[in-house]
């Protein structure tokens, strides 16, 4: 097979890459969701405050609205006496203005009372009325357990920037305002791609037993990646290592209603690596192709023309899985966020100590894939067994990749380094649709 087409390699930095890739996509145009299908997607719109809350100064806890002056000097021997006039409680206020040696019995949230400054809380008082008297025994809450109307926020506070990323609090925020529609990024749709003559699916697993092919594992990974992005995703694979047949393929992705094609696998230099000759034969203009990182050298990205004027963005993933799943994280889940709107894109970063020596390389930024153990101290970052790019078994333990940077032959075991979270919530979904052929 020849490559007339075969764009020199770039070797580009781990950076470099990533912002080129982010400059080959943007936010999507944006809708307006039921507040309580927004969870993870991105803010089209600001949101700011439209009411003052709390609404009334009102209490943070039970017990008996009183003037912190007339509890003076109360303690356990020698109580205060006093009057209780009235009760109020959430939603319901007491009328009138508290005088010297007044109590209203008040519930937490309730409004407090005019004239009242202080709540005292039942543990401090006999629990029980009698006659409608009561007796406080301490005097440690003058001027306490009272929540000030309109501390929370006013009419105008801005409560979330376009772009942010609606979690459980961002939606509570949005309520508190009377919000029941907001504004939102739309959810970006993928097509992943996979190739390989040998590999099989669970059909097929005789095969595999044999030792006649290996598990498709790199679809499952990455419709699965794909989705915790907040993604739509498709499966256009596998396809076997034929130039029509992944020609077709190709072609199919092109006139799909699609924001992002993935493919997988085919990357490299081997007689059977299509990918990017067939994807340079129909147009493709190659952003670059390699970068300076391990696993998952033999990346790509960049841009195919489609009939519909609009250009589509194609990012070359390695195809063993540790390749599939490292790249995928540090660029193809940055697309895809940028693509949802997320102004954040990058993975959360954690500073841990190397529990074993990290390898690295001169040449080489090295993503060691590494679980967070929390014992008594800093966090401790374990590699999760062997590193080849080929090994399935610790991305289920990996909680993160370990950073080696480009010219760090190791980083010693008790030496800190950086750790890129992966395991955590992330701007990920309602119900993202993952497709299988």
């Amino acid at each position: 097979m020849s490559w007339p087409k075969r764009p020199p390699a770039d070797w580009l930095g781990v950076d470099e890459a990533r912002a080129r890739v982010l400059a080959l996509v943007s936010p999507l145009p944006s809708e307006e969701v039921p507040l309580v299908q927004a969870l993870n997607r991105a803010l089209a719109a600001p949101i700011s405050a439209t009411v003052t809350l709390p609404p009334w100064d009102n209490s943070a806890m039970d017990g008996y609205a009183v003037r912190g002056v007339d509890v003076i000097g109360a303690l356990p021997d020698r109580p205060v006496e006093m009057r209780v006039v009235g009760e109020t409680r959430a939603g319901i206020q007491w009328d009138g203005t508290l005088g010297p040696g007044d109590a209203v019995r008040i519930m937490t949230g309730g409004p407090l009372p005019e004239g009242a400054d202080s709540v005292v809380r039942v543990e401090d008082t006999d629990g029980e009325e009698q006659a409608g008297r009561l007796r406080v025994r301490s005097e440690r809450d003058r001027g306490r357990n009272v929540r000030r109307g309109g501390q929370d926020m006013r009419p105008g506070d801005r409560l979330l920037e376009a772009g942010e990323t609606l979690g459980p609090g961002g939606l509570a925020a949005a309520a508190a305002t009377g919000l029941a529609v907001v504004r939102v990024h739309k959810r970006p749709r993928i097509a992943v791609l996979t190739s390989g003559d040998e590999l099989r699916g669970p059909d097929q697993f005789d095969d595999v037993q044999a030792g006649r092919g290996i598990p498709d594992s790199n679809g499952p990974l990455l419709l699965a990646a794909a989705a915790e992005c907040g993604s739509d995703a498709v499966s256009l694979g596998p396809v076997r290592d034929d130039v029509a047949a992944v020609s077709e393929r190709i072609e199919e992705a092109c006139s799909m209603d699609i924001d992002l094609l993935v493919t997988v696998g085919g990357a490299s230099m081997g007689r059977t690596d299509l990918f990017r000759e067939v994807l340079a034969n129909v147009g493709l203009a190659f952003e670059f192709w390699r970068v300076r990182m391990r696993p998952g050298s033999p990346f790509s990205a960049g841009l195919l023309p489609r009939e519909t004027g609009s250009a589509l963005p194609v990012l070359g993933l390695p195809g063993n899985p540790a390749s599939a799943f490292v790249t995928f994280q540090l660029f193809a889940r940055a697309a895809l966020l940028r693509l949802g709107g997320h102004y954040s894109t990058e993975l959360p970063a954690v500073t841990a100590v190397a529990g074993h020596r990290l390898a690295g390389g001169a040449s080489l930024t090295h993503f060691p894939r590494v679980r967070i153990e929390t014992k008594d101290g800093p966090l401790v970052a374990m590699p999760t067994g062997p590193q080849g790019s080929g090994l399935v078994k610790g991305l289920a333990q990996a909680d993160g990749f370990a950073v080696v940077p480009e010219g760090v032959e190791a980083i010693s075991a008790g030496s800190p380094v950086t750790v890129l979270l992966f395991r955590l919530p992330v701007p990920g979904n309602d119900s993202p649709r993952v497709e299988a052929r």
